[in-house]
Formats: structure tokens, sequence, C-alpha cells
């Protein structure tokens, strides 16, 4: 299912930023795919996939026969060698051997350590796609909070830019006697507000880039109060039509996680094969070239030789219980595996359902707060023009723009909570992400 909200173009002038021009500017493509390639926590998942691999070789040798060679020298005293009254005894010993062995029953564990190390890389490939889908989340979210602060930005700098000219004006009033120091004294307070909270947005919108930063493996200079690039986009709305159910039977179906629980099931189960073959009958097949030497010093030659074959057979009849100890651990697993699995899915209904939740609350705000956002700007402009008419007062001149500077922000936070929302419900389903060009922006923010 695609759940893709939007194709991010680059932001109009309107969207200010505190960056200089010359900095690399970044789509949430161009995010998302600088992340598939560097952030650590996809490149470790990678190493846990060749991890994965290597043991699926690992565990095919044990269907291969195995070559071996040994040889060994030892040097004997000679009244050691001598033992016995023989004078004829050499005093070193040599010998040289080749085996080739195949197993030809093991208790089933070499099958059995086969389909573990299968099931372990379809484990570590389930892990590894959930890993992606869990940072292409983070990425979204932490593109859509820098958008969100650089016109929570913009917003306060309207904001200070208004009060700046309305203490200018009040002064000027003042300086002629036309005013009173009441205005000015209100106005500069009004002033020293918005311009902490412009601060405040300014430091979110730091804040926001080095977590991008973070996930997207780019340094972060702490010598310089400047940030490595800038991020192009806008906060989209594009209603969604979803059915909770439908979310839900998704989620069930194409989380990778949950495919990985059933897999470590599995695993426990052929790791009880493994452990019972501890007490099981093992036979070897095995051929082999023999080089020893000849003790007789009266012997023609110093050394015999020749071509060996043989059928070996062990039985470990009782090992003090340690294998229904290593049983009795692995069923233990295969329980703790199957509860693990049961609570996996409750929390994926879970998620999927906050998610859900969160993006039908940020819809119904974006809705209000849009129509709340065109309110406060005929409310502001009306005041505006009644103050110059002196039909109303300073104090309501500056409620009116306090209240355009709350409903924009507020409008901005639905936005971000619906874009947020939409990653997270996208993320909790296992939805693969689509960018669809739209072009809508934030109502107000000009």
């Amino acid at each position: 299912m695609a759940l893709g909200c939007a194709r991010w173009v680059r932001a109009d002038s309107a969207v200010a930023s505190n960056t200089p021009p010359q900095l690399p500017h970044y789509t949430l493509q161009d995010c998302i795919n600088r992340a598939l390639e560097q952030n650590p926590d996809i490149l470790v998942s990678k190493k846990h996939l060749e991890e994965a691999a290597g043991s699926i070789i690992e565990a095919r040798a044990g269907f291969l026969p195995s070559l071996t060679s040994s040889a060994g020298y030892e040097k004997l005293e000679t009244d050691y060698a001598t033992l016995g009254g023989s004078a004829s005894n050499r005093t070193y010993v040599w010998s040289v051997n080749i085996r080739l062995t195949e197993t030809v029953y093991a208790g089933g564990a070499v099958r059995a350590r086969m389909d573990i190390a299968r099931l372990q890389r379809q484990s570590r490939t389930q892990d590894f796609e959930a890993q992606v889908d869990q940072v292409i989340m983070d990425v979204r979210v932490a593109f859509y909070d820098i958008l969100r602060n650089k016109a929570d930005v913009t917003v306060h700098e309207q904001a200070v830019n208004f009060l700046a000219e309305q203490v200018k004006n009040e002064q000027a009033k003042l300086d002629v006697g036309t005013g009173q120091k009441l205005n000015v004294l209100r106005a500069e307070v009004n002033l020293a507000l918005e311009q902490s909270g412009l601060v405040d947005s300014r430091n979110g919108l730091r804040n926001s880039h080095l977590r991008l930063s973070e996930l997207l493996s780019i340094p972060y200079s702490t010598d310089q109060d400047q940030v490595p690039f800038d991020v192009d986009g806008s906060l989209a709305y594009e209603k969604m039509k979803l059915d909770l159910n439908s979310c839900l039977s998704r989620a069930l179906i194409q989380r990778p996680e949950l495919t990985a629980h059933e897999n470590e099931i599995k695993v426990q189960k052929k790791q009880l094969i493994v452990d019972r073959s501890e007490v099981l009958p093992h036979v070897n097949l095995y051929t082999g070239y023999d080089v020893d030497s000849q003790t007789d010093l009266t012997k023609p030659q110093d050394h015999y030789e020749g071509y060996v074959a043989g059928v070996e057979a062990n039985w470990h009849i009782f090992d003090g219980l340690a294998t229904k100890g290593r049983m009795r651990e692995t069923r233990a697993h295969i329980e703790a595996a199957e509860i693990s699995f049961d609570a996996a899915q409750r929390n994926i209904q879970t998620e999927v359902l906050r998610a859900y939740r969160d993006l039908q609350r940020a819809e119904e705000n974006i809705e209000t707060q849009t129509a709340n956002v065109q309110l406060a700007t005929e409310s502001l402009s009306l005041a505006t023009a009644n103050f110059g008419l002196g039909l109303t007062s300073q104090l309501e001149l500056l409620q009116a723009r306090l209240d355009l500077t709350r409903a924009q922000t507020a409008e901005l936070s639905a936005r971000f909570d619906y874009n947020a929302a939409l990653a997270r419900l996208q993320r909790a389903m296992g939805s693969p992400f689509q960018i669809t060009e739209t072009r809508s922006s934030p109502t107000g923010v000009k």
C-alpha cells in the first residue's frame, strides 16, 4: 500500500532559513537515499547479513567430507628405546597420516544445523528490512521537524517585525506628544516576549538539523554554530482514506519482525534436535594413507606405508545428564519465543492503533487550525485598520497579532503531527514508502 505523502520540492522564498545559501540542499528523497547508504544502524544490519551468510557456509560443511592430515616425530632416550633387551630399536619414531572422513549419521544434527543457519539468515534479512523501515521513518520525522521549525521561525520573525514596527510607531508618537508611555512599554514587552519565542524556534531548528545529521551520518561541527546542510520541502497535507481494520491486517502480514519471531521459534525447535543428537550414535566413514617409521634397525626398510579405510562409531551413552539439561533449556527458549511472538503481535497492533488515532487527530486539527489562521489573519487586518482610524486600542491590536502567531504555530504543529503520524503508521504497517508530488503549503506562512 502506498501511503506516500509528498514529493518534496524546493521551498519558496517565504520559508526562512538561518543557513548560508552555499550549503547543500537535500530533498526528502535525497535524505532517504543518503541514510540507506550511510546510516550506521543500517550498515551494522548489513554486516549481520554477511554474518548469517557465513553461518550457512559453516553449516553446509557438515554435509561435505573433511580432509585432515597429521604428522609426528618423537625422540627417545637410548635406555628407553632398548627396554626389554632389544638393542636394535631405533631411538626415534615418526609418522605421517592423511584421512578423508564423511559423516554418515549424527542423530539429525547436521541437517538441523543447516536448517538453523537458513532460518537465521531469513531472520537477519527480516531484521534488515525492519531496520530500513525504522530509519526511513526516523528520517521522515526529522525532515518534517526541520520544515516545521523553519516555518515556525518565519512565523516568529513576522511577528517580531510587526511588533518592532509598533514600538517604532509608538515611540514616534510619544516623541511628538501624541502617544503614551504605557503604549511604548506595552509594545516593547510584547516585542521582547516574541523575540524570546524566536530564539526558542531557532534553537529548535538547530536541534532538528542535529537529529537529521545524526541519522544521515553527516558531521556536525561543534566549533561553529552552523548547520552543515539545509532541506527543501513543505509540510504538505493530503487527506488519506484509511480503514483501521485494513491497517491492522496489513501490519500482521507485512511486518518483517513477526516473520523473524516465527523463525526464532523454528530455530529453537531445530536446536532441540541438535541437543538430542548428543546422546545418539554417530557413525563416520573414513579412508586415508599412513606412513610410519620402522622401529627395528634390522629391517631393510626404515618405514612402512599403505592405504586404510574403515567405519567409526561413537555413542555417548551417559553424559551426566548434560544433554537433558540442554534440552530443558531449549524447550524453555521455545516457550519464550512463542510468548515473544504473541507480544510482538500485540505491540504491532497497538502501534498501528496509536498511529491511526494520531493521524485522525492531526487531520481534525489541520482543518480547524487552517480555518482559524484565516480568521486570525482577517482579525489582524481589521484591527490594524481600526487602530489606524483610532477605533480600537493598542492592546486589541497586539492581541490580534498574538492570536495570529498562535494560530499559525498551531497549524504548523498540526501539519507536522499529521506527516509524522503518517510516517509512523506506514512504519507500523510495514508498507513501502513512495513519494508523490504535491505542492500544498502551510496556510498563512508567506
